[in-house]
Parts: structure tokens; sequence; C-alpha cells
């Protein structure tokens, strides 16, 4: 099916363009997160629509619009569709989550330092009530945004992961057996199979799981 989306070339999703990030991801970057409550703007916009998924309140893009005081033309300009949107909020909050664990790891130890990033991770991911909230009320969608390689996170974290993976050959510390690019791809459609289900319910044995097997793609 990817072969026919116009742009899509690669079977895996790894070779796509990447997602375009909104405006509003993009200015909320470099915004002042006080000033941000002060007046509308896109990157106003992308913290409240945050702070809607972070307490666990479906984000409503007719909700968002009034919030803020603007016309939903207005927000959907700043934000794109409403998935997209949700992709933008869970990436933001999944890279968070992913540099904390670099920067609790930052010396080259090859796999040992990628498992442990990894592990550290999709620990953090598991955990968070917000991502559970949102799977048991929006399960289609949220599988669609989290799993699908046109869903906008998935492949940004193929992408971020390859980088980590390169970072550590660079260095000298880590001899992948593949290219990063598809060890990445694979690492993370094995991570998905496993936390991703409809209840949750046996998330963390499925977690030490997961790593074992990515240790094994990691030797």
């Amino acid at each position: 099916m990817l072969g026919c989306m116009p742009g899509v070339t690669d079977p895996l999703g790894i070779d796509a363009p990447g997602i375009a990030e909104s405006r509003a991801l993009r200015e909320a970057h470099d915004a002042d997160g006080a000033l941000t409550r002060t007046r509308p703007t896109p990157a106003a916009a992308f913290h409240a629509a945050r702070r809607m998924f972070l307490k666990g309140r479906r984000v409503d893009m007719r909700a968002l619009a009034a919030e803020l005081g603007i016309a939903r033309p207005t927000l959907y300009r700043w934000t794109g569709q409403r998935e997209q949107l949700l992709s933008d909020v869970l990436w933001s909050l999944s890279d968070e989550i992913f540099q904390r664990a670099r920067q609790e790891h930052p010396r080259h130890e090859g796999a040992k330092r990628l498992l442990a990033i990894y592990r550290k991770h999709v620990g953090a991911l598991v955990e968070a009530q917000p991502l559970h909230v949102f799977l048991r009320q929006e399960t289609q969608v949220a599988l669609r945004v989290l799993t699908s390689p046109l869903g906008g996170v998935q492949r940004r974290t193929v992408q971020r992961l390859a980088e980590l993976y390169r970072e550590e050959q660079e260095a000298g510390a880590f001899q992948p057996r593949v290219d990063p690019d598809l060890l990445a791809y694979a690492v993370v459609r094995l991570t998905e199979g496993f936390i991703y289900n409809d209840t949750l319910a046996t998330v963390e044995p499925a977690v030490d799981r997961a790593t074992e097997i990515v240790a094994l793609l990691l030797e």
C-alpha cells in the first residue's frame, strides 16, 4: 500500500521523506513556555494540546480553538489536521524521554549503551498514564498515529534511533550487522508489537521480552 502513496517508495518506510512538522511544533521548539499562555500563537496551540493530552483529556479541535480564542480554520493552519497534531504531541513527549535517556548514558559503550537507552525510553513510555488513556479511549486513532508509517511517530522514531546507532558506529563502539536504518526500523516494529495492545494489562512483561530480543539484534 505504501508504494501507492505519492512520494513514498520504500515499503519499509525508512527511506521515505520525513513527516513535515506543523508550524505549531516548529514554533514551539523555540517558544517561551510561559508566554504561550498569554496570547494565541501556533506555539500556544501546540502547548495547549500537550496540556490537554497530559491531563488525559481528548484533544478536541473545537475546544482547543475556543480555549485560544481563534477560529478553527486558523487552528488547522497552525497545527494541521487533528491526527497531525496528535502525532506532533506524541512525538514531542516521546523524544523528550529519549533525549533524557541519552543524557543519562552519554559514554560510548556500544550495545550496552544502546540497550540501556532503549530500556529507559520504552519503560517510561509504557508507564505514562496519558498514553494508556489515549489507547483505551481512541484505540484505532492511537494505533494509526503511533504505528503507521504515515502516522508521524514511527518514522521519526526510526530516524532518531538510526542517528543513535550511527553515533555509536562512528565512535567505533558498535558494529551493526545491518544498515542502521534497517536495524532501527526492526527495533521499532518489534517494540510496537510488544507494547501496543488493547488493554496494556501485560505491558511490563512484554517490555522485558522485547528488551531481550532487542539485545540479540544489537549484538
